[in-house]
C-alpha cells in the first residue's frame, strides 16, 4: 500500500509539473514557475481534488537538491574554478557580500532577530542557476555575457555551500559567535581539504575505468551511487548532503568525464528537481501569500534593483564593460534554489517565522518572471544609456576593459606574480582582522559598558565614546594596511599592463598607467569593503557599514574622476600618431611607436575593402559599441582624419578605422564593418563538436 502510495504521488506530482511547465515554457517563462503552481494545485491550501502527500513528496524533493549539487561539481573542476576566478571574482565577491548585506539590513528593518537577518540575508546573496540557465535557452546573450554570468554562478554555488553550513551551524546555536563561526568553517575546510585530497587519488581512476567499460547504464549507477553516498557520509558528520554531493561531483570532474557523466546524470536530475520545486509550491499558502504580498515586493524589488547595481559597478571596475557587466547584472536579478533550503533551515530551527518562507517564495517568483522580461529589454536600454554618457567616459571605458583584458592575457613575471599574491594575501588579511576587532568590540559592547560604569563610575554615553574611539585605534593600523595592499595591488597590476620604459626613452605610458593603478585599486577596496560590511552588519547599527565603506571609497572614486582629463589628453596625441600609422600604413610594432600608443590598448586598424558591409552607413546604424563593446577611436581618410567620430559620419571604401576594446570585441567589430562571421560562429563552423562537447 506505501509503495502504491509513493508511485501515486510521483505520478500526480510529475504529471501536474509536465503540465504547467509546458503551459509556463509556452508563455516564455522559465519552467521553474510551472513547477511551483503544480506544487499549489496538489498542495493542500487549494480546494481542487489532488492531493499529494506533503511529508513525501518533500522526502523526495531532497534527491532534487543533491542532484543538483553534484550536477553543479561535476561543472566545477579545479581547473576550471581557477580560470573561472580571476574574471569573475571580484564580481562575485562584491554581488554576494552586498546581497548579504542588503538582507541583514532589510531583516533588521523587518523586525527579525540577528539570527533571523543572517539567515534572510544568505537567502537573498545566491541568484539561480536553474532560472538563468532556463532563461538564456529562450533569450541567448552574447558570448561573452554568458561566460561572464556562469562564471560568477559556478563562485555563488561555492559560496552557497558555506553559507548553508555557517547558517545551519548559527541556526542551531541561535547565536552568532565568531569562535563557532571560525570552527565550523575551519571544519568546513578541514572536510573539504580532506575528502579532495582522499578523492583524488581514487575517484578520477575509478570514474575512467568505469568509462572505458563503455556502458551508460553502469556509468549512470556508478554516478548517482558515488552522489548518493558522499551526500550520506557528509550527513553523518552532521554537515549538509548537498555539500557530499558537490564533493563527489567535483571530484569526478577531476577524471575529465565531467560533460559524460554530467549528461546521463541530467535527466534525473530534472526529474527530482521538479519535485523539489513541487515541494515548494506545496507549502506555500496563497491567503497567507497574498497578506505578505508586500513585503514579497520589497524583497524582490531589492534583489532586482541591487543586483544590476552591483555586479555593473563591480564588472565595469573589473575591465568588464558596461554593457557586459548590466547585462549580466540583469541575468543574476533573482532569488535561486539555496535560498529555499537556506529559509528552511532558519525556520526549522525556530530562529525565523515560519511566513517567511512564503515570503521568499513568493519573492523568487516575482523575480523569475521579471528576469525573461528584463533581459528581453536590456540590450536596447544599455545601449540608450551608454548613447547618453558624455563621450570621454565611454572612450574610457572602452579603454579600460581594454587595459584590464590585456593584464588578464598577459603571463607576466613570476616576480610580478610574487608581489601582486603578497598584496592580494595582505588585503584579505587585512580585512579580515577589521572585521574581527569589529565582531570583537560589539561582542564584549554590553560588558564593557557595564564594567565601565560599575569600576570607573562613567555614563554610559561617555563609556561607548570611548569605546567607539578605541576600537578606531585597534583598527586603524590594520584599515590602513588594507588601504596600502589595495594601492599596491592597483600599482603592480597597471605596471603588468604597462611595463615602464628603460632611461633611453621618455616614460609615455605613465598617465596610462595611472589611470588604470587607481581604477584597480577602487576595484579592490570595493571588494575588500563589501566584504567586510558583510562580515560585519550583523554586530553593528544599520547603515554603519555603507556610511564607512562610502567613506573609504569616495576619495579614490574622485581621484580616479580627476584623472580623466590628462588621459584624455594623453589619449588624444595617441590617436593623432595612430592616424599617421593608419595613413602611410607604416608597422605599428615599432619600440617607440608602441610607447607613444600606450593608452590606446590593442588599438587595430580596420580597412574597409571593397564589398565591406558598413559602406555606404554610419557608425550608429551599425550600432557598432553596442553590438561589440569595442569603439572607434578616429578613422583616417585619404582626403581627411576624423578624430573622436560623433558616429554619424558615413562610412566609404578605403576608410580605415582604429577600433580599441578588449581582443574578442575588436574581432566582433571587424566582423561587423566587414560582413565577415562573427568570431562565435567561424569556431563553431571549424569545430562542429565543440557545441557538442
Amino acid at each position: 500500500m506505501a509503495a502504491a502510495s509513493l508511485v501515486t504521488d510521483l505520478a500526480l506530482v510529475l504529471g501536474v509539473a509536465a503540465l504547467t511547465g509546458t503551459v509556463t515554457r509556452a508563455l516564455r517563462q522559465p519552467p521553474i514557475l510551472g513547477y511551483l503552481v503544480a506544487g499549489l494545485v496538489v498542495g493542500p491550501y487549494i480546494p481542487i481534488p489532488l492531493f499529494a502527500d506533503v511529508e513525501r513528496v518533500h522526502e523526495l524533493s531532497e534527491l532534487g537538491v543533491v542532484l543538483v549539487m553534484f550536477a553543479v561539481g561535476l561543472e566545477l573542476s579545479l581547473a576550471r574554478a581557477a580560470k573561472v576566478l580571476p574574471v569573475a571574482g571580484l564580481t562575485a565577491v562584491v554581488q554576494i557580500g552586498g546581497m548579504f548585506w542588503a538582507g541583514n539590513l532589510l531583516g533588521a528593518a523587518l523586525g527579525l532577530s540577528t539570527v533571523g537577518a543572517v539567515v534572510l540575508g544568505a537567502s537573498v546573496a545566491i541568484s539561480s542557476t536553474m532560472v538563468v540557465t532556463k532563461v538564456f535557452d529562450v533569450h541567448p546573450p552574447p558570448a561573452d555575457v554568458r561566460s561572464t554570468v556562469l562564471g560568477i554562478l559556478v563562485l555563488q554555488d561555492l559560496a552557497a555551500i558555506v553559507l548553508i553550513t555557517v547558517v545551519t551551524a548559527v541556526a542551531e546555536g541561535a547565536a552568532v559567535a565568531p569562535s563557532a563561526l571560525l570552527g565550523t568553517v575551519g571544519r568546513l575546510l578541514g572536510v573539504m581539504a580532506v575528502g579532495i585530497l582522499l578523492g583524488l587519488w581514487v575517484v578520477p581512476r575509478l570514474a575512467r575505468r568505469i568509462a572505458r567499460l563503455q556502458s551508460p547504464e553502469v556509468d549512470t549507477v556508478f554516478a548517482v551511487g558515488l552522489c548518493l553516498a558522499l551526500a550520506a557520509l557528509m550527513e553523518r558528520l552532521s554537515y549538509s548532503p548537498a555539500l557530499g554531493a558537490f564533493l563527489g561531483g567535483m571530484l569526478v570532474a577531476e577524471s575529465g568525464l565531467g560533460r559524460h557523466f554530467e549528461h546521463l546524470v541530467a535527466p534525473l536530475r530534472d526529474v527530482f528537481a521538479a519535485v523539489f520545486f513541487v515541494s515548494i509550491g506545496m507549502t506555500v499558502d496563497p491567503l497567507l501569500a497574498i497578506d505578505h504580498l508586500g513585503t514579497a515586493g520589497l524583497i524582490a524589488l531589492m534583489v532586482v534593483v541591487l543586483q544590476v547595481g552591483l555586479v555593473t559597478g563591480a564588472g565595469v571596475l573589473g575591465g568588464q564593460g558596461l554593457r557586459q557587466s548590466g547585462h549580466a547584472g540583469v541575468a543574476l536579478g533573482q532569488i535561486g534554489e539555496f535560498g529555499f533550503i537556506i529559509m528552511g533551515i532558519g525556520i526549522t530551527a525556530g530562529v525565523v517565522p515560519a511566513s517567511m518562507f512564503t515570503v521568499v517564495v513568493v519573492a523568487a517568483v516575482i523575480t523569475a518572471i521579471t528576469t525573461p522580461l528584463a533581459l528581453r529589454f536590456a540590450p536596447a536600454v544599455l545601449v540608450a544609456i551608454e548613447h547618453r554618457l558624455p563621450h570621454r567616459l565611454r572612450a574610457h571605458l572602452s579603454l579600460y576593459a581594454a587595459w584590464v583584458d590585456g593584464l588578464r592575457r598577459g603571463e607576466g613575471s613570476s616576480p610580478v606574480r610574487r608581489a601582486i599574491r603578497k598584496a592580494l594575501r595582505m588585503l584579505v588579511v587585512d580585512a579580515a582582522v577589521v572585521a574581527g576587532i569589529v565582531i570583537g568590540v560589539s561582542l564584549g559592547w554590553t560588558r564593557a559598558i557595564a564594567w565601565s560604569h560599575q569600576a570607573l563610575g562613567t555614563s554610559p554615553t561617555v563609556a561607548a565614546v570611548v569605546l567607539v574611539g578605541l576600537t578606531a585605534v585597534i583598527a586603524f593600523p590594520f584599515a590602513r594596511g588594507l588601504s596600502r595592499a589595495a594601492s599596491a595591488l592597483g600599482e603592480r597590476l597597471a605596471r603588468g599592463a604597462f611595463p615602464a620604459a628603460d632611461q633611453t626613452r621618455p616614460d609615455l605610458a605613465a598617465t596610462a598607467r595611472r589611470a588604470m593603478s587607481v581604477g584597480l585599486r577602487l576595484a579592490a577596496l570595493l571588494g575588500a569593503g563589501m566584504l567586510v560590511a558583510a562580515l560585519t552588519q550583523p554586530f553593528v547599527p544599520p547603515g554603519i557599514g555603507v556610511v564607512l565603506l562610502a567613506a573609504v571609497l569616495l576619495p579614490s572614486a574622485v581621484l580616479l574622476w580627476r584623472s580623466g582629463g590628462p588621459l584624455g589628453e594623453h589619449v588624444g596625441s595617441a590617436t593623432l600618431a595612430l592616424l599617421e600609422v593608419l595613413r602611410r600604413d607604416a608597422p605599428p610594432d615599432e619600440p617607440q611607436l608602441h610607447d607613444l600608443l600606450h593608452g590606446l590598448g590593442d588599438a587595430t586598424p580596420v580597412r574597409l575593402v571593397p564589398g565591406a558591409a558598413a559602406i555606404g552607413r554610419t557608425l550608429a546604424q551599425l550600432d557598432l559599441r553596442a553590438a561589440s563593446g569595442a569603439m572607434v577611436l578616429a578613422i583616417a581618410r585619404p582626403d581627411r582624419d576624423v578624430i573622436t567620430p560623433t558616429g554619424r559620419e558615413t562610412l566609404c571604401e578605403g576608410d580605415v578605422l582604429a577600433v580599441a576594446g578588449p581582443l574578442e570585441s575588436i574581432e566582433r567589430a571587424r566582423a561587423l564593418l566587414l560582413g565577415t562571421p562573427p568570431p562565435e560562429a567561424a569556431s563553431a563552423t571549424e569545430n562542429p563538436s565543440a557545441t557538442e562537447e
